[in-house]
This record gives C-alpha cells, sequence and structure tokens, in this order.
C-alpha cells in the first residue's frame, strides 16, 4: 500500500512539473514570441499548439502500441523519450495546464490585481483552450479512427482485387 500511495504521489509531482513546463512554453512561445501580446493573435496561435501537441501524443501511443515498434540502437534515444512521455502524456498535461488555466481565470476576474496585466492577458487569451482541447480531442480520436478504418476496409478490397475470381 505504501508503494503505491508513493507512486501516484511522484506521478502527481511529475504531473504538476510537466504542467508548468508546457505553461511557461505556451507563455514564452505563443504569447510573447508568436503573438507579440496580441490577445488574438495568441489565442489563434493557442489552437495550433493545442493541435500540434495532441497530434504528436496520439501519434507516439500509437507508435508505442504498434506491434511493429522494436527498440534498436538506432532510435533508442527517441524510444526512450517516448517512453517517458508515455508515462506522463502530452494530454494529461495539456489537460491539466488548462484546468489551472480556468482557476486563475477566474480568480484574476475577482481580483484583477492578483497578476500583471501581461499575465492576466495571457490567461484572458488562453482561458476556453480547455473547451479547445476537449474537442480537438475528440476530433483527432475520431480522425484516427477513421484512418484506420479506411486502412482495414482498404486492405480487405485490394485483397479482395488481387484474389481473381472463379468465373
Amino acid at each position: 500500500m505504501p508503494r503505491r500511495f508513493f507512486q501516484i504521489i511522484g506521478y502527481m509531482i511529475i504531473a504538476l512539473i510537466t504542467s508548468v513546463a508546457y505553461g511557461l512554453s505556451a507563455y514564452i512561445l505563443i504569447y510573447r514570441d508568436l503573438a507579440g501580446g496580441s490577445i488574438l493573435h495568441a489565442y489563434l496561435w493557442n489552437m495550433v499548439f493545442i493541435i500540434v501537441v495532441l497530434s504528436i501524443d496520439k501519434l507516439i501511443y500509437l507508435k508505442m502500441q504498434s506491434k511493429e515498434f522494436t527498440i534498436t540502437r538506432k532510435n533508442y534515444l527517441i524510444a526512450r523519450w517516448t517512453y517517458f512521455e508515455s508515462l506522463i502524456s502530452f494530454k494529461t498535461t495539456v489537460y491539466l495546464f488548462y484546468i489551472f488555466i480556468l482557476v486563475a481565470s477566474q480568480i484574476a476576474t475577482i481580483d484583477p490585481t492578483f497578476a500583471s496585466e501581461d499575465f492576466r492577458n495571457f490567461i484572458l487569451s488562453i482561458e476556453y483552450g480547455l473547451l479547445l482541447v476537449i474537442a480537438f480531442d475528440s476530433l483527432i480520436g475520431h480522425l484516427f479512427k477513421d484512418i484506420e478504418r479506411v486502412r482495414v476496409i482498404s486492405e480487405k478490397f485490394m485483397k479482395y482485387r488481387s484474389e481473381k475470381p472463379h468465373q
């Protein structure tokens, strides 16, 4: 029992650290660099960031789960990174970050002195990010299911075409 408890605590700490790292990179990359402090541009770049992160998460998950994936000397570093990523997925990190943003947004609305104007603008630009994460996560899940469905149907069709039907 104590070992499981410490594993859960460790997981929560790592999830919190990765969420903070995601938030800092989102602030620096999206708000300051790409958007130049513009709330509208930060909102639009945030959508792109969410789509990219969730897509990478899905691709890593599919790659690690595939039967063809084996670890070799050539891909060891990538495999090791994807193994770490599979422990705390991007998706978990993103969801946790946007939950914090929702809470911070509400606090900033109630108490405008909660944070600097620059940080409040960042929070304002992405406060509905959790809704985007849920919507894009669902969309990406459906797209990958559709891709798999088309692949299976195409394989069956190609198998049928390769076999010459007897007349």
